[in-house]
């Protein structure tokens, strides 16, 4: 792409996101009309609307960081350009008027809408009182809500982008026998076998380690060692494999309602909200289904029923390219 292309694309990026560019003053995405263009290609148009459209599809939580990405953002305005063309060819060549392509686009309306059905069911939703029953699952669960100490340990990785998982696996495992026999030279064996790339900054050394800031497998490893200069088994994550050795954990402390009651409040109108949509749900699902037996058989047929012709194994076909040995 060219940079004249790349420039204004991120200058699009920031009219979505509704952050200022560095070089002009941009209004909030929030205050500008939905009928806003944002890009045009051909006779293509995307609009904010459009793009709230698409927002909508994907997950709260997640929308920030998607958004937040000018390549993303880039890859998301080129496909609703070309998928508005091409929608725009269909349109031409009659092909809405076919019965496939009509029921294909029921099918995918009655999604939309039913999605949108559910989504009003969450937020119209009338809640009850949550901060009593927060205070009884507090009092009631004291052992849950504790303010967690804080534990440091140093790790060494041998990452599986370096080696073979086989051979990443064998050699962690003797970097832990190593570690176990000799715990006081830890910190050599991180300088020697380590493939973190974090190494040359921290040494190794992970602070707050049993936290969310790390994966959930690395977080527990953590979290289950208890005496300084212990050594963890091996432990596998997305990066590789890990040993690790503690360094410091202080003591879990007593903790008050109060620093954990919005975090028990919102578990309480999460689950409450999806017991109450899951039931709507079931109350639909659960009615009587008055379905023709023999139509739901002929499906099998309709679109390929899988027919054995011997019981026999079938031999492998040869890898493309290769001769089959005779």
């Amino acid at each position: 792409m060219s940079s004249t292309r790349r420039f204004a694309f991120l200058c699009l990026a920031q009219l979505v996101i509704g952050v200022p560019f560095a070089t002009a003053q941009l209004l909030p995405a929030s205050s500008l009309p939905l009928d806003t263009v944002v890009a045009k290609q051909g006779t293509a148009t995307v609009t904010l609307a459009d793009i709230d459209a698409f927002a909508a599809r994907i997950d709260q939580k997640q929308r920030a960081g998607f958004f937040d990405n000018p390549k993303r953002l880039d890859s998301l305005i080129s496909n609703l350009l070309v998928q508005r063309q091409l929608a725009e060819e269909a349109q031409k060549e009659g092909l809405e008027k076919k019965p496939g392509v009509q029921a294909q686009m029921r099918l995918a309306n009655e999604e939309i809408l039913g999605n949108a059905r559910l989504e009003q069911l969450r937020t119209e939703l009338k809640l009850p009182d949550f901060d009593q029953l927060a205070r009884e699952e507090y009092v009631g669960h004291k052992e849950k809500y504790v303010k967690l100490g804080e534990v440091d340990v140093e790790h060494i990785l041998i990452s599986t982008e370096k080696h073979t998982d086989a051979d990443a696996k064998t050699l962690a495992d003797d970097v832990r026998k190593q570690a176990v026999a000799h715990p006081d030279q830890f910190e050599a064996l991180i300088e020697k076998y380590s493939e973190d790339q974090s190494k040359a900054q921290n040494h190794g050394l992970m602070t707050d380690a049993s936290s969310g800031r790390y994966v959930s497998s690395f977080a527990t490893a953590a979290g289950a060692l208890k005496v300084p200069g212990e050594i963890s088994p091996v432990i596998k994550t997305k990066f590789g494999y890990h040993v690790l050795k503690l360094v410091k954990r202080t003591s879990d402390e007593p903790s008050k309602y109060e620093d954990f009651k919005a975090q028990i409040v919102e578990q309480l109108r999460t689950a409450y909200v999806n017991k109450a949509v899951t039931t709507h749900s079931d109350e639909l699902r659960n009615q009587p289904i008055d379905a023709n037996p023999d139509v739901v058989a002929s499906l099998r047929e309709r679109y390929g029923k899988v027919t054995v012709t011997t019981s026999e194994p079938q031999p492998m076909p040869p890898p493309a390219g290769t001769t089959p040995q005779r």
